[in-house]
């Protein structure tokens, strides 16, 4: 029996799919695909894989174009959505021969489907790191790289984490603990102020960031609670700083904020501290750092005693790397 593509739109029966899909991420929800389309300026396709009546599969594609040019993303560009692409259902009750096929032909049916309603002369998905097996797409002429994050496994008594980290990391907890410094989780203001700062950070570096507090706060109002939480530090009673990050049922996510503080305090380590401790007490098991592929970052998350995980970059264009990459940057303006 084949694999049927169909795209679903009915949010409620796209995200009860979504909970039965172990790999997928806060954001695969309809409610955060819909915010990314709309702020992406993109037109989403919902796909879903069925075998019958079992599924097989989730896939959210974005559709751009300029002019007679289109391009298909997952996610879509610019907004700092780092994983997202295929899920799978119930493949990991068969046999391996029986998983790959089931597998591939769901990929493969996708694709079709893509090719034959919006046509891309460019392809560009990005994968979560639960997501094992991009094969696939290798086999369907995708250019498959390997991209990396870190994932701080919160399965552990908080004291052992805590002396897991470096000896600069633990003194700056122990000094900003000293100071009168508060870490709390807000709401649509803190959201705004987090936003902004990033923004500004970007903007002294002459570095583009298109993320926007109305795209964060759509997300916040469109997710369910505690799906985005947007945490703040205050020195002597003043904003210093921030965080917003996703939350499933297993993982936190960093997401946008931890720029350089407007204070002295090393304030960063004991905002990641405080999340770290909050998602043990909500039973989460990773604190995904979200990014491990910039040497100068890496200096920083690698000090919270993490593991270097995997997740992948699928790209497929018509005409030559050189070509793709022009029209992928015309696409995203």
């Amino acid at each position: 029996m084949s694999i049927d593509i169909t795209t679903v739109d009915d949010p409620t029966r796209w995200d009860r799919l979504v909970e039965r899909a172990p790999a997928s991420t806060p954001v695969h929800r309809y409610g955060g695909l819909r915010a990314l389309a709309e702020h992406a300026g993109a037109t989403l396709h919902p796909l879903a894989g069925y075998k019958g009546q079992e599924p097989v599969g989730l896939f959210p594609v974005f559709e751009k174009a300029k002019g007679p040019v289109s391009a298909v993303f997952s996610p879509p560009p610019d907004l700092k959505v780092s994983y997202l692409g295929p899920v799978t259902h119930n493949l990991e009750k068969l046999k391996q021969r029986k998983r790959e096929r089931r597998h591939r032909r769901f990929v493969e049916g996708c694709l079709d489907y893509l090719d034959e309603t919006v046509g891309p002369s460019y392809a560009h998905f990005r994968t979560g790191v639960d997501y094992a097996d991009p094969r696939p797409f290798l086999w369907n002429d995708f250019e498959v790289t390997p991209r990396y994050t870190y994932v701080v496994d919160l399965e552990r008594d908080p004291d052992d984490l805590f002396a897991a980290f470096s000896s600069d990391a633990r003194s700056n907890v122990r000094s900003a603990g000293d100071a009168d410094c508060e870490v709390y989780e807000g709401g649509r203001e803190e959201i705004v102020r987090i936003v902004e700062q990033v923004k500004a950070r970007h903007d002294e570096q002459g570095k583009s960031y298109l993320v926007t507090p109305a795209f964060v706060t759509d997300l916040y109002e469109s997710l369910p609670d505690g799906a985005v939480r947007p945490y703040a530090v205050a020195v002597d009673g003043e904003f210093a700083g921030g965080m917003v990050v996703l939350e499933d049922d297993d993982t936190v996510y960093r997401w946008q904020g931890g720029a350089k503080p407007d204070a002295s305090l090393p304030v960063n380590d004991v905002l990641d501290w405080q999340i770290m401790q909050d998602a043990i007490e909500r039973g989460r098991s990773g604190y995904d750092l979200v990014g491990a592929n910039n040497p100068r970052l890496c200096g920083y998350k690698a000090k919270f005693a993490p593991t270097l995980r995997t997740y992948h970059s699928l790209q497929r264009g018509t005409r030559s790397m050189n070509v793709v990459s022009g029209l992928y940057s015309r696409l995203r303006k």
